[in-house]
């Protein structure tokens, strides 16, 4: 949503709080916890154990979007990091009372790593 104004916040309160990745043994993330910053919405991450990126990650900017322009109900968010040597683009959207996180992650050209994409569910906890 371009301000902060347009957001239904009886459904941004559903989303607030910490979600837990579904499966014990994730590809990237544990848990994230959404919530308001400065008249904003922000999100903090932690790694699984099973991971491939190992390092905290800083906290993020997350932007809510509605199903059509003229809305202001939330379905939606995106989150983007700009990380010391890689880059993830998050898109989050809700199904069936689950958080689907789908992680777009491109690393630097001199890194071996090849770009890859994460698909992950949370509940909250």
């Amino acid at each position: 949503m371009k301000t902060a104004e347009k957001i239904n916040t009886d459904e941004l309160s559903y989303y607030l709080g910490t979600w837990r990745n579904s499966y014990d043994k994730a590809r990237l993330i544990k848990e994230f916890t959404l919530f308001e910053k400065e008249g904003g919405i922000r999100m903090s991450l932690k790694n699984s154990t099973e991971s491939f990126y190992q390092k905290p990650w800083p906290e993020g900017e997350v932007t809510a979007h509605a199903y059509t322009p003229e809305s202001n109900d939330i379905v939606a968010f995106k989150a983007h990091f700009k990380l010391e040597d890689m880059e993830a683009f998050f898109a989050i959207n809700e199904n069936k009372g689950l958080l689907i996180i789908a992680g777009y992650l491109s690393f630097e050209e001199a890194d071996p790593r090849g770009d890859c994409f994460v698909r992950e569910f949370f509940y909250k906890v």
